[in-house]
């Protein structure tokens, strides 16, 4: 008697456990690297990978979108020279044109200037 009750409840908890395994949900496997067939489909808004690149400002070539001044200015000295200016792609192109004084710091208020024009 003793041995058939033990052996009802294994069966029972073995029953029990793949019903807990079947109702778990499946991992996600990871995604590939791979692009799509039709890769101008892509919707940026749904691929957040591909939703803070650089935008297309010249047909064909990309260019990299402004950063926040205070990113720039590392040492908090209100200004950013050409020196910081060189860590970043989009201000090393566009240095010249945002030092409106040529005196080879860029302000804030000339950055805000440029970044809202280029």
């Amino acid at each position: 008697m003793k041995t058939a009750l033990t052996v009802a409840a294994t069966f029972a908890l073995a029953i029990a456990t793949s019903f807990v395994v079947a109702q778990t949900a499946p991992t996600n496997t990871p995604p590939t690297d791979t692009p799509p067939a039709d890769a101008s489909a892509v919707d940026p808004a749904m691929h957040p990978r591909t939703s803070n690149m650089p935008a297309l400002n010249h047909p064909g070539r990309m260019t990299p979108m402004p950063p926040d001044f205070s990113t720039l200015d590392r040492n908090g000295v209100g200004y950013v020279t050409q020196q910081d200016a060189a860590t970043n792609p989009w201000l090393r192109e566009n240095f010249a044109t945002c030092d409106a004084d040529h005196d080879g710091q860029i302000s804030r208020s000339e950055y805000a200037a440029c970044s809202k024009k280029n």
